[in-house]
């Protein structure tokens, strides 16, 4: 299991198919959120979060002129990731497939931290002892290495 490889002319994904058919689903779970209606959704808080705690009206200020770009970003970025996971992509990532892979792991690790509970370092433990939602943390932990091991192969030279 080694999700990116360093060659000659750059970084290649280079998951195996059953790794690419589990991306897959998740980014494509990740692009139905973004579509959806995220009033209501906790998950919106966390990928939306307030820009001043305490200031309800510069929050809600803050909000109105940046989250319609950052949903936009978000989405493209999630797009693109599907892109090299279903084969329309292909070849060495550039910049933009880099940032967009990195940005698009950080947004399904909160979406999935959010529907465990985690929202900070004993949220995690308590979630790694707990008897449910083992699967969906199993999931969480290789999104995590999945995403460090991008990092340490984008830095390696």
């Amino acid at each position: 299991m080694i999700p990116f490889v360093r060659r000659a002319d750059g970084v290649h994904l280079g998951m195996s198919s059953g790794e690419r058919a589990l991306l897959t689903s998740l980014t494509e779970q990740l692009r139905q959120v973004l579509d959806g209606d995220l009033t209501d959704d906790p998950v919106a808080e966390r990928m939306f979060p307030d820009a001043y705690p305490g200031d309800d009206d510069a929050s809600a200020e803050f909000r109105e002129y940046t989250q319609s770009d950052l949903l936009r970003q978000k989405t493209t970025n999630a797009t693109i990731v599907h892109e090299w996971l279903t084969g329309v992509r292909d070849g060495p990532l550039d910049t933009e497939d880099e940032q967009a892979w990195l940005r698009t792991l950080t947004d399904l690790r909160l979406t999935i931290a959010e529907r465990l509970g985690i929202a900070d370092a004993d949220d995690e433990q308590r979630s790694v002892e707990a008897d449910a939602g083992v699967g969906l943390r199993d999931v969480y932990d290789w999104l995590g290495y999945v995403q460090e091991h991008l990092v340490t192969t984008l830095t390696s030279h």
